[in-house]
């Protein structure tokens, strides 16, 4: 598997838990600021909006939550689309757009789901297991864990030394 591809799965499986943990437990920007907080350069939810919501949704349109595909079919395509998590006015930086929660708030009703709101300590361990499981099946494919934690660094703009810390390793 090469490196890019490698780095597109570890993406995606870190994305696809930031979906989840917005659809039952939180929004963007408090997502964004825990993760922030434990030595991410950014959150899920910018670096989403970086890289165009539309894209990263072409990635794996079947997945499961709602979130991500209704934000798309509304036109929130990220930073170069003017809005996705965030708004870009004049295209400039990141500025909350409590519409965002308003959605996210509205598919857990059309869901039924109850939910609950989590410490960030919380927000960052959910975080972090698709970052463990993303080491190990790096690992399992012959990388070192330097080699591996380095390249989930790239792709999730999480230095090395953080990721250590965050895992605990």
């Amino acid at each position: 598997m090469t490196e890019r591809r490698s780095a597109t799965q570890v993406q995606d499986a870190f994305w696809h838990c930031a979906e989840h943990v917005l659809f039952h437990h939180t929004n963007p920007w408090e997502l964004d600021e825990a993760l922030v907080a434990a030595g991410f350069a950014m959150g899920p939810c910018e670096a989403q909006d970086l890289v165009g919501l539309d894209k990263v949704l072409s990635r794996a349109p079947d997945r499961p939550g709602p979130v991500l595909r209704r934000m798309v079919a509304e036109g929130r395509m990220g930073k170069g689309g003017g809005v996705g998590f965030y708004r870009y006015p004049g295209g400039g930086g990141a500025v909350i757009d409590p519409l965002i929660e308003d959605l996210i708030l509205e598919e857990a009703w059309f869901a039924k789901l109850s939910r609950s709101e989590l410490p960030d300590a919380a927000l960052v361990d959910m975080m972090s297991a698709p970052v463990r499981s993303s080491l190990a099946d790096l690992q399992r494919s012959g990388q070192t864990q330097a080699q591996a934690l380095d390249l989930i660094g790239a792709a999730l703009h999480l230095p090395a030394s953080k990721a250590r810390r965050l895992l605990r390793l």
